[in-house]
This record gives C-alpha cells, structure tokens and sequence, in this order.
C-alpha cells in the first residue's frame, strides 16, 4: 500500500516513542537505486533524519510483515476493519441524509418574505450543506477505498 512520507515520518516517530509497540509492516522506499545499499531495505531501520532530510525519497509502500502476530496486534487489525466497515455505514446515512434535506430545501422560498417559511428553508439548506461537509470529512480521513 503507498504511503507518503509524512506517514512514514509520523511511523517512525511513534514507534520510536513507543518501543514495544509491535508494528507488523515493513516500510519499503522506491526511491532507492537496485545498486544502493537501501534498496529493498526496511525504512524502520533508518533514521528518521535520514529520510526527513533526503527530499529526492518520496515513493513508500507499507508492506505486511506478519512474523509475530501480539494479541494486541490482531486486536488492532481487527479494529481497523470494524473501523472500515463501519465508517462506510455512517458514511451512506450522512449521504442519504444529505440528499434527502437538499430536495427539501426550495430556490424559490430564499426571496420568500414570510420570515418563518424564509428561516426554515435556510435551516434544511443549511442542514444539507452541514451533511454534504461531514461526509467529505469522513471520505477524506476515514474511507480509502
């Protein structure tokens, strides 16, 4: 899977912060020449100011690396699908929401000089856009498909 390099900036951070933390992926750099000596070489093992430092290293992929899987680890796996599954949930209610105010909410009532059918028409758009905001949020940092 591609990852960027502020990813694997943040990858190294943590791990390095958290030392028993059991990180079961290797993180390969593209970058890397095949007579270099970092070519096919684990990113966890080079230092963080290496790579933060090297601008012409931006091709990462994560790859498993599944030797010893902790209790922990699966829990985390596990999580991460639940996570997957259930964000796509939320994700089709907030769109059909969405949907649903923007065909209630009229053109034609925004010149409307009834104040109430005026503030009501701007509430459901208002509602509407607030759906359409959350559900990019949640596209953008939740759902990768």
């Amino acid at each position: 899977m591609p990852i960027t390099k502020k990813q694997v900036l943040n990858i190294l951070n943590y791990l390095d912060k958290n030392k028993e933390f059991y990180f079961p992926f290797r993180i390969i750099c593209h970058d890397f020449n095949k007579d270099n000596e970092f070519y096919n070489f684990d990113c966890l093992e080079i230092e963080y100011e290496v790579i933060e430092g090297n601008v012409l290293l931006q091709n990462f992929v994560l790859e498993e690396n599944l030797q010893n899987l902790y209790p922990e680890t699966v829990e985390l796996m596990a999580q991460g699908f639940l996570d997957k599954i259930e964000h796509k949930d939320v994700a089709d209610k907030i769109s059909n929401l969405a949907v649903e105010y923007r065909k209630n909410w009229k053109e034609n009532l925004c010149e409307s000089e009834d104040i109430e059918i005026y503030g009501l028409n701007e509430f459901i758009g208002g509602k509407a856009e607030a759906y359409k905001d959350c559900l990019q949020i949640i596209e953008e940092h939740y759902i990768k498909n």
